[in-house]
């Protein structure tokens, strides 16, 4: 079963790819920009591992590799919605399973650029590591 970070789009954050690169550790690297609003709890992304009947596997291993210089990302285990899951999976995408999901927060009164970087599976043994870039608005 794959596991896919999910980018998702509200009026706290607005999130696009922007590109992707191969480590030598043959992990990929991605980079995605996030907005923000100041001191506000906003949702970077979310993660998940189920099974074909919707249930969950495992909570996907998501490390933070950086921590944002002017705020907190917090990983935490929480119900989502598997709504970007593909093929036999696809089915699930209006479930709530258990997995992973990220929170940006921003220091209180702080605006301009942060940045962090997380690392997790994606699926087949395949490890992605995404470099959020922060714009922290008003």
């Amino acid at each position: 079963m794959k596991g896919i970070f999910v980018y998702l789009i509200s009026a706290a954050a607005v999130i696009s790819l922007s590109s992707c690169t191969t480590t030598s550790d043959s992990s990929r690297r991605e980079s995605a920009s996030l907005t923000a609003h100041s001191g506000e709890k906003t949702r970077a992304g979310q993660n998940w591992h189920i099974n074909s009947d919707c249930s969950l596997a495992d909570y996907p291993p998501t490390h933070i590799i950086e921590q944002p210089r002017h705020g907190l990302l917090q990983i935490i285990h929480e119900p989502i919605f598997p709504d970007e899951a593909q093929g036999k999976l696809a089915k699930c995408r209006t479930v709530k399973v258990g997995g992973v999901a990220g929170y940006y927060k921003s220091k209180p009164g702080y605006i301009g650029s942060d940045r962090f970087v997380v690392r997790f599976p994606v699926g087949d043994g395949e490890i992605k590591e995404m470099v959020l870039n922060v714009n922290v608005i008003k």
